[in-house]
């Protein structure tokens, strides 16, 4: 054997042997661990994951499907419905660790397609590497805290949705969160990061997200409206533009926007806010007494004047939605089912950095209580 060929083998080997190593070091990181904390609520800490944006073919996958929800902001408090379907799909507590350049962040989210059992089991390594990405609501170390509420675009899919800044970066406003709670500390350095991206909406055809984005000194409502970052100070906010004038053709939450104007004062400290987003709760839809019409997709005009038909359709759909708190009650949740509640409710005390969840409207228990 010549020297040629011994150095040949030799480079091979340590090539080989470099690859293996590079692939057991990859291996031995360990995934977060999944902590229960209660029926359907699970804890999990990421230390590292990964700074790539997904793109917006992972909007099933977060959120499947239309949302509800509300958000109020009094004081140091941020109150949030996330309103969704009652079916077994935990939700998570999600904390990311500071690293240089990121903040540490406490949150709420989930995966659309998993449910308990697969939890249990152990989540899929891919599934939860996209968690961090899903936080729906969350605040950082700086007290800054940003949430989403779905809203019907406001040209229902007519105009070509170019995004708020073509050539820039592409950034799906389903995943806005994420980024805005790891780099920013204030609101309005929340407004400017956005402004170096181009926003780009959510793949339904009639339905997008704007933002609710807190500090302790301000609340902006965020909209993209004719491609364009539209923003105002507001501390209410539920399922129709803020942003523009008037009320818009469809204006679902707008019930849910009275009470919560009607009881604002009441949600000046953490125990007031709790109670404050209970009144907003998505099962009052579902009483005829309640009257929360928008609810079912009926235009403001409509809302002017309750048909007979209408009246009826909601007086079915409570009889329906009894029958499934009573299924519910001898069975558990189903797979599919079409009757939502507040999924989780997520109170935030920007100053003291706490964050109280609660699971589907499990109001008769204690919040969960975290800190960051």
């Amino acid at each position: 054997m010549n020297n040629v060929t011994k150095r040949t083998i030799i480079t091979i080997f340590v090539l080989c042997l470099t690859v293996v190593l590079l692939s057991s070091c990859e291996n031995s990181v360990k995934a977060p661990k999944v902590t229960k904390v209660a029926d359907m609520l699970y804890e999990v800490t990421f230390d590292e994951y990964s700074a790539e944006i997904p793109d917006s073919s992972v909007s099933e996958e977060m959120i499947g499907d239309n949302t509800a929800c509300s958000s109020v902001r009094n004081g140091s408090f941020v109150g949030r419905n996330f309103d969704y379907f009652m079916n077994d799909c935990p939700t998570f507590v999600i904390r990311t660790t500071a690293k240089q350049g990121r903040y540490a962040t406490i949150g709420v989210g989930r995966l659309a397609k998993i449910d308990s059992k697969t939890v249990e089991a152990g989540l899929p390594r891919e599934k939860l590497n996209l968690l961090p990405w899903f936080v729906l609501d969350g605040m950082n170390e700086k007290g800054l805290v940003v949430n989403s509420n779905v809203l019907y675009k406001s040209d229902w899919g007519e105009v070509p949705h170019t995004g708020t800044n073509p050539g820039a970066p592409d950034l799906n406003d389903l995943i806005l969160a994420r980024p805005l709670l790891d780099n920013c500390a204030t609101a309005d350095e929340a407004i400017e990061y956005l402004k170096k991206y181009n926003i780009t909406p959510m793949i339904s055809e009639i339905t997008d997200l704007h933002y609710m984005i807190s500090d302790p000194e301000k609340t902006y409502v965020v909209e993209f409206y004719n491609n364009e970052i539209v923003v105002k100070e507001q501390n209410i906010m539920t399922n129709y533009f803020i942003n523009i004038d008037g009320i818009p053709e469809h204006p679902d939450g707008l019930e849910r926007m009275h009470v919560l104007r009607a009881n604002y004062d009441e949600g000046n400290t953490m125990e007031g806010m709790y109670h404050l987003m209970q009144r907003a709760k998505y099962t009052n839809t579902y009483y005829v007494s309640n009257g929360w019409y928008s609810e079912f997709g009926l235009t403001y005009a409509q809302l002017q004047n309750i048909s007979e038909k209408d009246k009826a359709d909601l007086q079915e759909a409570q009889r329906e939605y009894e029958e499934e708190l009573k299924y519910i009650k001898e069975n558990g949740f189903r797979k599919e089912t079409a009757y939502w509640d507040t999924t989780h409710n997520s109170i935030y005390d920007m100053i003291n950095r706490k964050l109280w969840v609660t699971v589907h409207e499990r109001y008769e228990e204690e919040p969960h209580k975290f800190s960051l």
